[in-house]
């Protein structure tokens, strides 16, 4: 997501239309933390039974495309091993004793750091500490934190001063862009409040009769 921001290190010397806004890559800053939650989750899959790229696509929505590279570096940080390939030639995982062990104390990590600013990741977190460390209310908090952080990077979006020479053009797709960036903070906001309320009771990780994922 691109984030125009005011900067305002040294204003006397910004040019009116040029030095004064930055651009920020927001999601740059993402993409680390972004693949630690989604190995972390995909592990946990992995450990409740969803162990082919097939099943994490049906199963959980996960596109094979983000689940294949996860599944490289879990084999070669030997947090899983493949099985034999079945009739369809499609190998399922097994976690190790190694990725019981990660899975075990990475949640934690990941809940610490706080929210990442992207709210599929903080969702993984929030299921991560309700199904491996049993703890809805800390899933729900983390989630109304994520909410919470939304709502107060609002205000970076402020609608900035517009210079007399700017063109009528760019004005207006700066000022709408800025709307659509509030906007958007304002609908993830919500969205992780639903979530959180919405936390599953049973923690137990077990699948209720009749819901098993059918195989193809």
């Amino acid at each position: 997501m691109l984030g125009l921001f005011r900067n305002r290190s040294n204003p006397e010397e910004a040019h009116p239309v040029i030095d004064t806004y930055i651009v920020v890559d927001v999601s740059e800053t993402r993409d680390k933390r972004r693949r630690s939650d989604l190995d972390l989750f995909v592990l946990a899959l992995i450990a409740s039974g969803v162990s082919i790229p097939y099943e994490l696509k049906t199963a959980a929505g996960l596109s094979p495309g983000a689940t294949i590279p996860v599944l490289r570096r879990l084999l070669v940080e030997e947090l899983i091993v493949q099985g034999e390939p079945g009739s369809r030639g499609r190998t399922d995982h097994k976690i190790t004793p190694a990725g019981r062990k990660r899975l075990k104390n990475g949640w934690r990590e990941l809940i610490d750091q706080g929210s990442s600013g992207d709210l599929d990741a903080d969702l993984r977190v929030a299921l991560l500490a309700l199904w491996v460390g049993g703890d809805r209310r800390l899933a729900g908090d983390f989630l109304r934190q994520s909410a919470a952080q939304r709502m107060e990077s609002i205000g970076r979006f402020e609608e900035p001063d517009e210079p007399a020479s700017l063109p009528p053009l760019a004005a207006w797709y700066r000022k709408l862009r800025l709307a659509s960036s509030a906007a958007l903070l304002k609908g993830e906001s919500a969205a992780a409040l639903a979530m959180a309320k919405a936390m599953p009771r049973n923690t137990s990780g077990k699948r209720k009769p009749g819901r098993a994922t059918p195989k193809p």
